[in-house]
């Protein structure tokens, strides 16, 4: 078995030569029934660090929609639940997310803006998402932005001199003409 994973380090089929049951997800589900897969993940959620990780993401400014897929895609990956099952808790997860921020006193941002679409982000759209998500990379490209309008600016304003050629000395290196041999 290859070691590194990079493009095109394991042939196309190699999972199906690996022992059966390698990964928490090849094992039968830890909670098969929806209803138990909910009230585990609500009872983890409620309590302790993680509550307190949820609030703080979404008061960042994360949305419910991504954190709920994060929590079902997690669970699926540790062999808590089956894919179907993981969509299924979805709605039971937003609902618990948004009643511990509105308990908290704020409400949370519901879904991913609905704005950009496929295909369709403008500048302004990524820069105000910037702004709320990335602020150390929307600084940087506002002060680069800044320091090219200053260095455009630079550029109409200086005066361009123009220099006389200084006459090249006379040298045993030079011939008749002026040129170096």
């Amino acid at each position: 078995m290859i070691d590194k994973i990079t493009a095109l380090a394991v042939p196309p089929g190699n999972s199906l030569t690996d022992a059966p049951g390698k990964w928490q997800w090849e094992q039968p589900a830890q909670f098969p029934n929806p209803d138990d897969a909910i009230d585990h993940a609500l009872e983890m959620m409620s309590n302790g660090p993680t509550r307190d990780d949820m609030l703080k993401l979404m008061l960042a400014g994360i949305t419910v929609e991504e954190l709920v897929d994060q929590l079902a895609f997690k669970g699926f990956m540790a062999g808590a639940v089956t894919p179907d099952v993981a969509e299924i808790m979805k709605p039971a997860l937003g609902i618990a997310l948004v009643d511990m921020a509105l308990q908290e006193g704020f409400e949370p941002q519901m879904f991913v803006d609905a704005k950009v679409s496929e295909g369709e982000v403008e500048d302004a759209t990524f820069f105000n998402i910037a702004k709320d998500r990335n602020p150390e990379l929307y600084k940087a490209m506002n002060e680069k932005i800044n320091e090219d309008i200053r260095m455009a600016a630079e550029e109409k304003t200086s005066v361009k001199v123009a220099y006389p050629q200084a006459e090249t000395p006379a040298s045993f290196l030079n011939n008749s003409n002026g040129e170096v041999e």
